[in-house]
């Protein structure tokens, strides 16, 4: 068969973009979505966002260089928190936020792992945290818990390693 015999139907789909499968997680576990038009720093669960962002940046840490490192980011995280001046830039957030998705798809890819197949697992095991009546479970400051059909991603289905074992962690 040519490439010109080829019909739409036989093109595959994209896969969704990391946006649309944290907005999918959100429609479904009914978290906050504010308006593109209207971005703000100012609003309750900011904190616990920051602190998602810095729980996984110590993982990284602890993976890459051990168990000690990510103990000394944890320790600076908290020192940082507790020496919040309560001022907040939006055009600055946006852009270390946009300039931290980039590395992170950098490293992925110099380190040779296809990071969309690993966030489709991510997705999957995140999408498996509702309730049996499929209620959300939610922790004091908004994030959510998981339900008692949970299962972890399996990472290393992700990065095409079946045989390793799987040690990962959904948001």
């Amino acid at each position: 068969m040519s490439e010109k015999d080829t019909t739409a139907s036989s093109v595959p789909t994209p896969a969704p973009s990391p946006m649309e499968l944290v907005l999918q997680f959100h429609h479904t576990y009914s978290v906050p979505i504010r308006p593109f038009s209207d971005p703000t720093l100012d609003y309750e669960r900011m904190n616990m966002r920051m602190s998602l962002i810095a729980e996984e940046f110590a993982e990284l840490m602890g993976a890459v260089y051990g168990p000690r490192a990510r103990a000394i980011i944890e320790a600076a995280t908290a020192e940082a928190v507790a020496a919040d001046e309560g001022e907040r830039d939006v055009i600055e957030a946006a852009d270390a936020l946009a300039d931290l998705v980039y590395v992170v798809y950098g490293m992925a890819i110099e380190s040779g792992m296809n990071l969309d197949s690993v966030l489709a697992e991510v997705q999957a095991s995140n999408l498996s945290k509702l309730m049996p009546d499929g209620s959300v479970k939610l922790r004091e400051d908004g994030k959510v818990l998981k339900g008692p059909n949970f299962f972890q991603p399996n990472i290393a289905r992700g990065l095409g390693l079946e045989s390793h074992t799987d040690r990962g962690e959904a948001d």
